[in-house]
């Protein structure tokens, strides 16, 4: 488990680095070696009297980054993350993705939305304690009618990194959307390749209809 733990600890740290700095613990990894980490997302879409005014967004790490974030935050190492456990972790390994806008590419009419912080940051665990997931709201710099406008999701971290997958099932959630029925079609984002032109990214493109209709 020693060894896993350090192997874990080389492959992840550079993908991190300008990001968690809690975690930089090795050196550089190849370019090859892209993606380090593995995230399972899910996005919940807050709306306000028929506009979209924020996302509630889940990602679900793998094993191995799962095991990294025990060993650096679980202080007391008790297998149970503490409310200063999780402030440390907020801080050391979550914060700094503001910078590249928390993996969350959301258009409107295709001007991406510059987020300003994220709000109620938590963490869950899965039942055997193997997976850890954080989760946390963006709110957006003012309410979208999308109805009227064009509303697309797309989940990546620009420098490939860590690989962000939408789940398999319902990956966007709608709530408080009385009277504004939406749907949704994943496209690849040819228009805009990650990883020196080498991914594209997936787009979750919304089309809704009712009050601003």
């Amino acid at each position: 488990m020693k060894h896993l733990r350090q192997g874990v600890r080389r492959a992840t740290a550079f993908g991190l680095a300008l990001l968690m700095v809690s975690l930089m613990t090795g050196s550089p990894a190849p370019l090859s070696a892209h993606p380090h980490v593995w995230v399972s997302a899910l996005a919940f879409l807050g709306f306000e009297d028929g506009k979209l005014t924020k996302l509630r967004v889940q990602w679900a790490f793998d094993e191995f980054f799962s095991l990294v974030l025990y060993e650096d935050f679980d202080r007391n190492q008790n297998g149970i993350f503490e409310e200063a456990e999780i402030d440390a972790m907020r801080e050391g390994a979550f914060t700094g993705l503001g910078e590249v806008g928390f993996f969350t590419d959301l258009r409107i009419d295709n001007a991406r939305v510059a987020w300003n912080g994220a709000e109620d940051f938590g963490i869950a665990v899965s039942e055997d304690g193997s997976v850890v997931s954080y989760s946390f709201t963006l709110m957006l710099p003012e309410p979208v009618d999308p109805v009227q406008q064009a509303v697309t999701i797309s989940l990546y971290d620009p420098d490939f990194y860590v690989a962000v997958d939408f789940i398999d099932d319902r990956p966007l959630r709608f709530r408080g959307n009385d009277g504004v029925a939406c749907t949704y079609e994943f496209e690849e984002a040819a228009d805009n390749p990650i990883y020196f032109g080498a991914v594209f990214p997936w787009r979750a493109v919304l089309s809704c209809s009712g009050k601003g209709a």
